[in-house]
């Protein structure tokens, strides 16, 4: 159910399950399932939970330690409601996680020698050129409704969705050939499939395990028997008329109405209650906008090693707090039982003190993502962007970032210095840039006047999807401000910010993370953490490589490498290939100051009920639910 992800995402995120399974023929006969689903069995209100099973169930072995933790899986239990909180909307980081069923898994972590295998899919071949991928369905796979997973399911999700102009205006660059045409696709059977593409694309593998777009179904496969109720080709306009008046749609506007029925929508909404998933909790009711409430899918796929159909948690209570910086009293009053992504190390020694009274645990483990600072290169003022294409006028921020006073002041000391750009502090050295690049004249207040005779002004935008944010960003701005640049910082609700960037109205962004030691495992990942989310390369430059040239502003000859070296990296047969590019692009980063990171390293809370079991106890935080269908109450 990756439509948990919420405002941001950010980035990404991307990491193996948790745990290490095993797609063979489970060998008993007989499965055991959770109460509430055995006696709506002997209610006649649902089929036995062996032909609720494909007949290859994905299965979890018991005792296998994490690969970036220190927990082994345990045998859980039954039971329990699991409540967390995110700013913004219902579901966000924690509800992402738990729910993200990629098509295909990458075990381990940052380890790019281990080969991506079956999730969703139950395997794959790739063919010596990498240019053809055969894919196979797990037979007896179904939706959570109970209707079958099929190829059809492929086949509708791709002339019908991916090919509609109308669904889908630009088809996805991760999905397309190099001159952006899309794949080819060809039906084997009932449960096996194949993708070609005209160039080598020896990451794609990867990229169905890792890619956010694949996450619990994805564009290549959707319920096909729902969604068809929402498709101008199977449904008259005449029957889609009464949904279009329903939800405030004009009568040619059925595209927006799909999306909303769509698990592909964005957000969690009532219109998504009813739609099939292949994730472990199925959305039941939203009382409000600001609560949902979603239940165990009674067909989820996986089974643990004693034969108990998972999840063990039967229902996720998702609420909403409408700033981050409200999280920690819900927390500390023991309102939460998994919080991963809003909180941060600010609030470490109140939570410890609180632990008692709210009855969690706090566990500090690694957080993998830098915080970057992005511009907006397509900024329609030309003078202002004039001067930040400039980069010698990076360099002058850069090095008026003071970093150590960010990690002691805002991370109490566990982050270390940014090594994506570089980290010096040299105030001094900064003013002399900017002099020196004619930003010499100052207003009667002090501050650097553009060559127009304006204020150089920088507005930091944030969303602050975790609470080190803001007195980062606050931080930030008397930086800048020392070198005599007027900058001034504002909180954006995620929704307004994402349109005012889709309304190219910004100018600096400190909205979402970095997924770097993740690219460094899995380098496929700079093409959606980077390239495609707008909010880090800008509106224009967006437009431009998602359109392959055709649309939006051309980079510069000093950026173009940061969106051309992927292309070339992501057609490698070899470690080595990919290895060469990775470094090629980082370097590229690194010396353009395409972005500036001030710290990484970061170290961060996990807040989990203390009754939780299957918690790791060290490695990387966001591990901790990325099968949250093995969480269980003890």
């Amino acid at each position: 159910m990756k439509k948990f992800i919420v405002g941001l995402v950010i980035l990404g995120l991307v990491f193996s399950m948790l745990i290490s399974f095993g797609s063979i023929a489970f060998s008993q006969k007989k499965y055991n399932e959770a109460p509430m689903l055995a006696d709506l069995v002997k209610q006649g209100k649902l089929p036995p939970v062996e032909q609720r099973l494909p007949e290859e169930p994905l299965v979890y072995k018991e005792g296998v330690e994490i690969p970036a933790g220190d927990v082994k899986l345990e045998i859980g239990k039954y039971g329990g409601t699991l409540r967390i909180v995110n700013p913004g909307t219902p579901g966000g980081g924690e509800g992402w996680g738990i729910s993200r069923e990629p098509l295909l898994n990458q075990p381990g972590f940052g380890q790019p020698g281990k080969k991506p295998d079956g999730n969703v899919l139950k395997g794959f071949d790739m063919s010596k050129d990498a240019k053809t991928f055969t894919l196979y369905l797990r037979k007896g796979m179904k939706w959570s409704d109970g209707e079958p997973v099929t190829t059809e399911d492929v086949r509708f999700a791709y002339e019908d969705v991916l090919l509609n102009k109308e669904l889908t205006p630009t088809f996805p660059v991760w999905l397309a050939n190099l001159d952006g045409t899309p794949f080819k696709l060809e039906i084997v059977d009932k449960y096996t499939f194949r993708v070609i593409f005209k160039e080598s694309y020896g990451l794609f593998p990867y990229t169905l395990s890792l890619h956010w777009q694949t996450w619990d179904s994805g564009p290549l496969l959707q319920p096909s028997h729902y969604m068809k109720k929402f498709h101008i080709k199977y449904t008259s306009q005449e029957k889609l008329q009464p949904l279009l008046k329903k939800n405030g749609l004009g009568e040619k506007e059925w595209a927006r109405l799909y999306w909303l029925y769509s698990w592909e929508g964005w957000g969690l909404g009532d219109t998504k209650i009813g739609c099939p998933t292949l994730a472990p909790y199925v959305l039941v009711d939203m009382p409000t906008p600001q609560v949902a409430i979603l239940r165990r899918n009674p067909y989820y796929w996986k089974v643990d090693a004693a034969g108990n159909q998972l999840p063990y948690i039967d229902e996720i209570r998702a609420d909403t707090v409408t700033r981050v910086d409200m999280l920690p009293m819900k927390i500390m009053g023991g309102e939460v039982d998994f919080a991963r992504q809003a909180v941060s190390i600010k609030e470490v020694a109140l939570y410890k003190e609180n632990e008692a009274k709210g009855g969690y645990k706090v566990k500090l483990l690694k957080f993998h993502c830098p915080i970057p600072i992005t511009f907006n290169y397509t900024n329609p003022d030309p003078v202002w962007r004039k001067i930040v294409w400039d980069k010698r006028f990076r360099e002058a921020l850069n090095l008026a970032i003071n970093r150590k006073e960010i990690i002691d002041a805002v991370y109490n000391g566990f982050a270390s210095p940014s090594r994506i750009t570089p980290s010096d502090y040299n105030p001094a050295k900064a003013n002399q840039i900017l002099d020196s690049m004619g930003l010499n004249k100052r207003d009667s207040e002090g501050w650097r006047l553009r060559p127009d005779g304006k204020r150089m002004e920088l507005l930091i935008e944030t969303s602050a999807p975790a609470t080190d944010f803001i007195p980062m960003c606050e931080l930030l701005v008397e930086n800048w401000k020392s070198i005599g640049v007027y900058t001034t910082m504002k909180y954006v609700d995620s929704s307004l910010l994402s349109q005012r960037v889709n309304a190219n109205q910004t100018q600096v962004l400190v909205s979402s993370w970095f997924d770097l030691p993740v690219i460094e495992g899995n380098p496929y990942m700079i093409d959606w953490v980077v390239l495609n989310d707008v909010q880090k390369i800008s509106r224009g430059f967006y437009e431009w490589y998602t359109s392959v040239g055709k649309k939006g502003t051309e980079p510069p000859a000093a950026f173009k490498p940061v969106f051309t070296i992927y292309q070339k990296m992501r057609a490698s047969k070899s470690p080595m290939e990919i290895k060469k590019y990775l470094e090629t692009w980082e370097k590229t980063i690194h010396d353009t100051l395409f972005m500036l990171v001030p710290v990484e390293d970061i170290m961060i809370p996990l807040i989990v009920n203390e009754k939780l079991g299957n918690i790791p106890d060290k490695g990387y935080q966001i591990i901790a639910n990325f099968a949250g269908e093995a969480l269980f109450y003890k």
